[in-house]
């Protein structure tokens, strides 16, 4: 058996019309799985294709998204290309899509019809806002569901004197997206090999991101619900900010010990989770008397062996070099046309089963021709004329 044969989902076909973030971060950890995905993309192939950070005309935003696919560029305006996708669409175990609801039915590439002829496709949507329901249709990325479903207002009640949402590039909605719809497509494989049946999978970002609040959604339901206690700050030091979290009294009698304070262990104002809540702010206050005194190396050589839940913030350079990040090569290199970047390495680890990362970035329709002869056996001469209609493309 070959390492390609043991892995999870090889022999599973996926066909991707997916872009951005929420939909090409799924289908590369399916890939990632042993999966053969076929990323279709337009002519002038995904925009994430010219995101910053780019070198010499590569992004490499786009290629940590899609590594291990094969990329098909196909016209969907030409007929011809229509019927070589739909015979593509028969072959396929899994779709995934992330068009607005209702874009991709323009194309006949929709559930409805393409299970009439395959009721065995697993079929998986993810759009802002779901397949239903009075906005379903309204156009979105991560950072405008964010803003929606509560999660920036609520992340910003965090801040204290900050009366905007904070600003940035956060895609954490895509991402989650990403995570539920592998998991969906996962239990419909399952459900497929002991029914026989296809399914049809509605992933809402919205949703997604909802389900990261469990502590914020219950607080707003409740009329009176306090002040948010502990609050597990960021802790000045003298060159940047350490976070400690004595959430157990094993983690807070560590924590005392470490600071030589075993006193605060019999204080009654810290005698247990109640009392130290109650006085929450003079416990936090005097940790941070302590550590503005020190550097944030100095801070970790005391906490980080004490047993209370600790760490340094750092940059991301900082965390790739980290010894605990390079001792499970939770980054590796990768390349595409322009040369070698690094990536953060799957997190899907198995201990039996083949997995792994893709080494390359597909160039866009570099796979056209292997992609129409593997999955539908197209002959050279149709391909041929695909090429010369300008139905398929190539960078």
């Amino acid at each position: 058996m070959s390492s390609q044969d043991n892995s999870p989902l090889s022999g599973i076909r996926v066909l991707d019309f997916t872009a951005f973030v929420a939909g090409p971060y799924c289908t590369r950890l399916m890939a990632d799985l042993g999966a053969d995905v076929i990323k279709v993309e337009p002519p002038h192939g995904d925009l994430l294709r010219a995101v910053s950070p780019v070198r010499d005309g590569h992004s490499t935003y786009f290629g940590q998204l899609n590594l291990g696919k094969r990329s098909l560029s196909i016209d969907l305006k030409q007929p011809k290309a229509l019927e070589a996708v739909t015979q593509l669409a028969r072959k396929a175990d899994v779709l995934v899509e992330n068009f607005r609801p209702g874009i991709i039915d323009r194309f006949g590439l929709d559930y409805a019809t393409l299970s009439q002829h395959h009721t065995d496709l697993i079929y998986c949507s993810i759009s802002g806002y779901g397949q239903t329901g009075p906005e379903a249709h309204a156009p979105a990325f991560a950072p405008v569901i964010h803003a929606t479903s509560g999660f920036d207002l609520a992340m910003r009640d965090y801040q204290e004197g900050s009366p905007a949402p904070a600003k940035g590039r956060p895609v954490a909605a895509d991402v989650l997206g990403s995570l539920h719809a592998l998991s969906a497509i996962n239990a419909a494989l399952f459900h497929r090999e002991r029914t026989g049946q296809g399914e049809r999978i509605d992933i809402a970002l919205t949703e997604c991101i909802q389900s990261l609040l469990p502590f914020e959604f219950q607080r707003a339901q409740i009329d009176e619900p306090g002040p948010i206690v502990p609050l597990y700050a960021p802790i000045e030091t003298k060159d940047g900010y350490i976070l400690v979290m004595p959430v157990t009294q094993k983690g807070f009698e560590a924590l005392a010990r470490a600071l030589d304070q075993e006193e605060w262990i019999t204080d009654e104002r810290f005698s247990n989770a109640a009392q130290r809540i109650k006085n929450w702010n003079e416990l936090w206050g005097a940790i941070e008397t302590w550590a503005i005194q020190h550097s944030s190396t100095e801070c970790e050589l005391v906490l980080g062996p004490s047993g209370c839940p600790f760490g340094r913030y750092q940059t991301i350079e900082e965390a790739m070099a980290n010894p605990q990040v390079q001792a499970r090569d939770s980054v590796v290199e990768v390349s595409d046309a322009a040369g070698s970047f690094k990536v953060p390495n799957t997190p899907l680890r198995l201990q039996k089963a083949h997995y792994g990362i893709g080494s390359n970035v597909p160039a866009l329709g570099q796979d056209n021709r292997s992609t129409l002869t593997d999955w539908i056996g197209m002959k050279e001469k149709d391909i041929l004329e695909l090429e010369t209609l300008g139905v398929l493309h190539t960078s």
